[in-house]
């Protein structure tokens, strides 16, 4: 009796939770969710593909798949790999890396 009465609280519960959530869905009239939003551009289908190639070509197209965004800083550096290795070794010799801390 008292395993009967959870089941049936547990149902109960279950049924309502999926009912309340389905209430809030609105699928009249062929709609979609999430609603479409209507807008105009203001570039012709041509203007857009030009300004893809001239920021392909030039390196500025930004890549949304995973987030990525290309270093602003690209000026090449002065320093040989092994004077980089060097400041690097006397910064950690100083305490002035907090990495890994």
């Amino acid at each position: 009796m008292k395993n009967t009465r959870r089941f049936a609280i547990i149902a109960a519960l279950t049924v309502s939770a999926a009912a309340a959530q389905a209430a809030g869905f609105d699928f009249a009239e062929n709609s979609s969710y999430p609603p479409e939003v209507q807008t105009q551009s203001t570039l012709t289908r041509a203007q857009v593909i030009a300004d893809l190639k001239a920021a392909q070509a030039n390196g500025t197209l930004l890549s949304v798949g995973e987030g990525y965004q290309p270093a602003q800083n690209t000026a090449a550096s002065t320093l040989s790999r092994e004077q980089v290795r060097q400041e690097a070794a006397a910064a950690e010799r100083a305490g002035k890396l907090d990495f890994g801390a």
